[in-house]
């Protein structure tokens, strides 16, 4: 065999694996150039997916295993949804349960209030919390427990015991404290 046939022979066979190669090829990729049919995406959970959604152009929502469960039976007149949690209202009066102060440093004191309710975090102002007849000072931080109920706050103060009024805080079902002035001794 000389080069010239054998080229003439891989020539040969390029061109038919190429046609080959084609006729295989074709069939497979205009298969995937069909458009499937179009599945509108899933309702949010709080929607029906019994409705008729072909006024917007588009199908109905196919029935099936698509839809949700239902919701559990909600009493809106007693629920208040706040962080994700329901808080049920009690309609009792907002009171103060317990007070704590304990001196983190020299001049330093944690003072931290349990009240009986849920407090409103919107309702508390520098003017909310009176330190011996002076409000708070500018860029004071409030910081709350997990259920809300209770608050603590950084006070500068060098004495072992300080009058503490607290008025105008709220909570989640509108109950307004009523002003209350306590005697606050340091704990050492």
């Amino acid at each position: 065999m000389d080069y010239n046939s054998s080229m003439k022979t891989l020539k040969t066979s390029f061109k038919h694996f190429l046609i080959f190669s084609f006729f295989i090829i074709l069939p497979c990729a205009t298969g995937f150039a069909d458009p499937g049919p179009e599945v509108p995406p899933p309702l949010p959970f709080d929607q029906d997916s019994q409705g008729d959604s072909s006024e917007y152009g588009k199908p109905p929502a196919p029935q099936g295993d698509f839809r949700h469960p239902p919701l559990p039976p909600r009493d809106q007149e007693n629920i208040i949804n706040f962080r994700g949690n329901r808080t049920y209202t009690e309609n009792l009066p907002l009171k103060i349960n317990q007070t704590r102060c304990e001196r983190k440093a020299d001049d330093v004191v944690c003072v931290e209030i349990i009240f009986n309710q849920t407090i409103n975090p919107r309702s508390l102002h520098r003017d909310s919390f009176f330190i011996n007849n002076a409000p708070l000072p500018l860029g004071t931080r409030f910081t709350f427990n997990k259920k809300g109920n209770t608050i603590k706050i950084l006070v500068l103060t060098g004495g072992n015991s300080f009058k503490l009024k607290v008025q105008k805080i709220c909570s989640f079902d509108g109950s307004v404290i009523e002003p209350v002035e306590i005697l606050a001794e340091v704990e050492r």
